[in-house]
């Protein structure tokens, strides 16, 4: 399976040696900015199989989405994730560089969910078959499910996964299910996790463990649940890849959105998302947090509208997951104050993929 590593950085990204030492196969695409320092460029030109785009060299590429997506924002992750289309990925992985893979088999735990063959290391040993189905726990209720319930931190209660509405209590009732398939996988993050910054301010969590059921691993079904997806250490199916485009003028919830967008379209495909394995430890870049608030509020404030649109929004039957993302970025009234440029972003955005998918 065609496997693609994207993140954009402003930093030398070292984790990438660790990403490599871990897979030797997986295709590494790093959309720089105009902040990331030359030595990011070098180091990544160490690391076989890296791909490392400069400002100028993303201008080249022509992509049409680029030129409204602007400069000095972690959105530059959109273009490394065209690149790993064009080139073939049929798996993509996106990770931040503070994002510390836990384990050797870090990509191993992706595979048994999207694949239906394991390979070793060794290549004198063959591969097994797998059946990559998932069986285990569902989300029963309804409403919203927050995965950030079922990682503790050293003190106190668990805190939420940035986008989980606060106000809230999460889905935590489950119940069996047999080969449910997998559209997207989000791993769990620990060390200093993805939360919203009004936990950061009040609590400054540090999470060590996690959950037997966060371990053992649980889906959500799009068609009853809605729960917080982002853009660090998650794994999509190629067809769901156009859902993932991260909006600047949304702000801390270019993610968020964007995870919402694609489990509506994964109700149609009768796909699940998969919360567990693998782990990675976050040791976080530098935080203005007063600035994380006040670029999360535009979300808090409109997240339950764009997850109310969303399901209201109705389909053809047999269209593909790129369809469907064109038909709901026409939609100019997608939310009462939708900022300027959003809805020719998404056209654009949409445009691209299609191009990069041929």
């Amino acid at each position: 399976m065609k496997t693609a590593l994207i993140l954009t950085t402003i930093n030398v990204p070292h984790v990438l040696a660790l990403y490599r030492r871990f897979d030797p196969s997986v295709r590494f695409f790093v959309a720089c900015d105009e902040k990331t320092p030359k030595a990011a460029y070098d180091f990544c030109a160490s690391i076989p199989d890296c791909e490392a785009y400069s400002p100028d060299r993303q201008k080249e590429l022509g992509w049409e989405c680029s030129p409204l997506i602007g400069w000095n924002t972690i959105a530059r992750r959109n273009i490394a994730l065209l690149e790993a289309l064009k080139w073939g990925a049929e798996l993509i992985v996106s990770v931040d560089d503070d994002n510390i893979p836990m384990g050797a088999a870090y990509f191993m735990n992706y595979f048994k969910m999207f694949d239906d063959k394991v390979y070793f290391d060794d290549p004198s040993t063959p591969p097994i078959t797998w059946n990559r189905a998932w069986s285990g726990l569902k989300v029963s209720d309804k409403g919203w499910f927050d995965p950030g319930h079922l990682q503790f931190p050293l003190t106190g209660a668990p805190v939420c996964q940035r986008g989980f509405p606060q106000q809230l209590p999460s889905c935590l009732s489950f119940e069996p299910v047999v080969d449910a398939r997998i559209g997207v996988a989000q791993g769990a993050v620990l060390g200093d996790p993805d939360t919203s910054a009004v936990d950061r301010i009040s609590r400054h969590p540090a999470v060590h463990q996690v959950s037997e059921v966060l371990r053992a691993g649980v889906v959500s079904d799009p068609c009853a649940t809605w729960a917080p997806l982002n853009a660090q250490n998650i794994a999509f199916l190629r067809e769901l890849a156009p859902c993932f485009l991260m909006v600047p003028q949304f702000f801390r919830y270019d993610d968020i959105f964007a995870g919402l967008i694609a489990q509506r379209v994964m109700r149609e495909r009768s796909l699940f998302v998969h919360y567990g394995r693998p782990f990675v430890w976050q040791q976080r870049n530098s935080h203005d947090l007063v600035k994380d608030l006040k670029a999360e509020l535009f979300g808090m404030e409109h997240v339950f509208e764009f997850a109310d649109w969303l399901a209201r929004e109705t389909f053809a039957p047999n269209l593909s997951p790129l369809e469907m993302t064109q038909l709901l970025w026409k939609i100019e009234k997608m939310l009462r104050h939708l900022p300027g440029g959003v809805a020719e972003l998404g056209e654009a955005w949409c445009r691209d993929c299609g191009r990069a998918m041929l």
